[in-house]
């Protein structure tokens, strides 16, 4: 089941990243869930670790193998109007470039201290829902 990001929310993230912004939110995470985005076992996810697992969710969930994840295969984890949003080319579909660009763009905004990493704090606001929403 998927829970939605508040307009205000999604509007904020947007504002942040300065690009488009989903997102179905996910259940807040723990530290013991954060492990497995986090290789290095340090307690928190960086740029390169959010690329690897959105990078991983997109291959998971492009079951059609055409390159591009549609409506259907997003499983719910973007609303018809944020995929939009995050669809630059205006195709219907997000390749893995913009998935995770999209990935990105949440990770910098579930980042509000700029420190280049996000932590169990972070993860539990909105926007770093939205960022597991993406990458889990």
């Amino acid at each position: 089941m998927a829970f939605k990001l508040t307009s205000a929310a999604f509007l904020a993230a947007i504002v942040t990243v300065g690009a488009a912004a989903p997102l179905a939110a996910a259940p807040a995470m723990t530290k013991v869930d954060i492990a497995a985005f986090d290789p290095d076992k340090d307690g928190t996810i960086d740029a390169k670790e959010v690329e690897t697992a959105a990078a991983a969710a997109f291959a998971k969930l492009e079951k059609d193998k055409d390159g591009t994840l549609d409506a259907k295969e997003l499983e719910g984890r973007l609303t018809a109007a944020d995929l939009k949003k995050a669809d630059p080319d205006n195709d219907g579909t997000l390749d893995q470039k913009e998935y995770v660009a999209l990935a990105l763009g949440l990770f910098k905004a579930a980042d509000p201290d700029n420190d280049g990493t996000v932590d169990a704090r972070e993860l539990s606001s909105p926007a770093g829902s939205a960022l597991v929403q993406v990458i889990r």
